[in-house]
Order: structure tokens, then sequence, then C-alpha cells
């Protein structure tokens, strides 16, 4: 039986960054529950009140907004009102338990609840998003909605084509593993690397039935036994879930308490699950749908990026035509894999307010 870890642990890690000085005159912290559907979604809104509303889709599935106030929130909230949404059955919002609920349809309904509601309560005409990760891709399909309520879009480490993020991971592993296997390796690391193989193989026949446990196997437990890591150009900026836990400041800044903290992982699995075993989510592919994307776009990746694959922006930013290039901006971090909010926070930083300052309303 194999042993994971999914996916939400990885968005727990963070490194450290000094906040800038506020006027606190200006600045706003507020907490709310929006009513969707069935359910209600956690938005905590802070920053500038007289700024542009940037709205924050975190990633996962299942994975949640509080962390994202320590790596996105520097910088962002001095000029910007940052609203960090918890998406259905994720972080502080309540459980679901009813994978019915749990479809894109659905979400991006819920989506659009939130942001009625904080243009209304905020006097705003329009808002902005910020996605990362499958962030990237919720925000792509709502602005495919044909709405007219989002100003600018920025799309972190996201996807569009899933087909493209599967093979790239498959064929990049098979790869590394044939390599590995032409070296002066012991027995023992050769049967290793030929079990490796032929799951990778069974894999890549498979319709992703099961491609919850897959996955996390490949990016988790595959991936260090190459000699790579899927999420991290640099493994030192990796820390643990007790880290975090010990880590009062932290908790208290995304108002958590340590038991509170723990619950969100089982919450953020069961979400992972709904959607990683589902065809909608493993079939979903929206490439040749850009091109009716009429909003200004940056498209931001981590040159290691091997968890949507590495030529995944250069995909993005290529699919959007109908843009004209003052529209649209292709940024490619260097020695930066999945999660430039931890690796290179001040390059993100900088990118993202240049941006939405070019094309505020």
């Amino acid at each position: 039986m194999r042993v994971f870890r999914s996916f939400f642990f990885v968005c727990l890690f963070f490194t450290t960054s000094c906040q800038l000085e506020i006027d606190r005159r200006k600045f706003i912290d507020e907490e709310l529950m929006v009513a969707v559907n069935s359910s209600k979604l956690y938005v905590r809104i802070r920053g500038n009140p007289e700024g542009d509303l940037i709205v924050n889709l975190h990633g996962g599935p299942g994975g949640y907004s509080g962390i994202d106030i320590k790596l996105m929130g520097p910088k962002l909230e001095d000029e910007f009102l940052i609203a960090y949404l918890d998406q259905r059955g994720c972080g502080k919002s309540p459980a679901c338990n009813d994978i019915s609920m749990l479809t894109i349809k659905q979400y991006l309904e819920d989506l659009d609840f939130v942001i009625d509601t904080l243009r209304s309560r905020y006097k705003k005409d329009k808002v902005n998003l910020m996605g990362t990760s499958w962030g990237g891709m919720y925000g792509f399909l709502y602005l495919l909605e044909g709405n007219k309520k989002v100003n600018a879009f920025a799309c972190i480490d996201g996807k569009v084509n899933s087909y493209y993020q599967n093979t790239f991971l498959l064929k990049y592993q098979t790869e590394k593993v044939k390599e590995l296997l032409q070296g002066n390796i012991s027995n023992d690391k050769r049967a290793e690397l030929q079990e490796i193989a032929a799951e990778l193989g069974r894999i890549k026949q498979s319709a992703y039935a099961s491609f919850y446990e897959d996955v996390n196997w490949m990016l988790h437990e595959v991936s260090p036994k190459l000699g790579f890591n899927a999420y991290f150009a640099d493994t030192s900026n990796i820390i643990s879930l007790d880290d975090v836990l010990k880590d009062t400041a932290l908790l208290n800044l995304m108002k958590y308490t340590k038991e509170e903290y723990l619950e969100i992982g089982e919450k953020a699995e069961f979400v992972n699950q709904a959607f990683l075993d589902g065809p909608e989510y493993n079939d979903i592919n929206i490439e040749k749908d850009l091109s009716f994307i009429k909003v200004p776009t940056a498209v931001i990746q981590g040159e290691f990026d091997y968890v949507v694959g590495t030529g995944h922006a250069i995909l993005i930013y290529n699919a959007l035509t109908g843009l004209t290039h003052d529209k649209k901006e292709l940024h490619i971090i260097s020695d930066t894999g999945h999660c430039p909010a931890i690796e290179s926070p001040d390059v993100l930083a900088d990118i993202l307010v240049h941006f939405y300052l070019v094309h505020s309303p």
C-alpha cells in the first residue's frame, strides 16, 4: 500500500518575508461568511480599501487561503484590497461531504456569488483575480463564462490543459528512470527503478480512475527517488507541518488555533480526491478557448515547475490570441518551482503590483 502526502501539505510550506509598513488609518482586516448554495464561504479582506480589489484563488483543489496572507500579502496589501477566499469545503469554509457539490460548475457559481457580494460591499465596479495552481485554471474558467465583472487576471503556475500536465510529468519521470538505469547503481536501486517504470506505464494507460492516489505517488514518492522535487527548486524552503504549528505568530496572522489548523487537512484531502478521481477535472482542456479571453492577463510560472509542466505558461500565453501584446504578459521566474510565492516572493510581488497598477480601471 502506498504512503504519500497529499497536495494539501505542500500548501503549508512558506518562507519568511518582511511585512511592509502599512498606513493603519487606511488598512482594513475583515472576515466575512458569504452565503452560497447549501453552504457559506469564508473570505478574509485585508489591505487598502482605496485600492483596486483583488480576489485571491488558492490552489488545490483543496488548498486554503490563510497561508497566502503571509506569502502574498506583503507589498500587495499596501496598494490593493485583497480578498482571500476559502473555496467550498476548504480552510475556514464549512466542510463539504457531498461530492455532488464539489464540481467546477458549482465552484464557478460560488465565485460569482462572492464577487457580487464584494463588489457591493466595497463599492467596486469590477474586481481583479489572482489564481495560483488550480486557482489559475479556476480563474480562466470564470473568465470564459462571459461575465464582465473582472478587470485583470494573474495566473500563477496555473494550468489549462490537463492532458499536457499529466503527460508532462509521466514523460519526465519515465525519462529520468531510463537515465538512472544506465548508470552504475545497486541491484536494489535497479529493481526499485524498474518497478517505478512499470507503474508509470500502468498510469499512462489508465483512465485516471484513481488519479488522486496515482498523482500523489508520482509527486511525493517518485520524484525524490529520481533526484528532484516536483514543487521546489530549492528544498531548503520547505518547512514541516510541525514547524508551522510551532509558529504562533503565523497561526495568529491566519486566525487559526492549532486544533482548527489540523482540521483543514482532512477537509482538503476530501476535496482534492473528489476532483482528482473524477473525469471532469482530469479531462479538462480549455487551451483553445483562451482565444476568447479579453481581460488583461499576466501568466507567471517558476522555471522548474514540474507539477503543471515547465512549458505550461508559454502554452497559455500563446493561446491568448485575443489579447494584444500590451494586454498580456509572460514571466518565467528563474530558480523557482511551482510555488513562487514561497521561493521568490519579492519577484512575484513586484510583477503583480506593476501588472495591476498598469491595468487599473
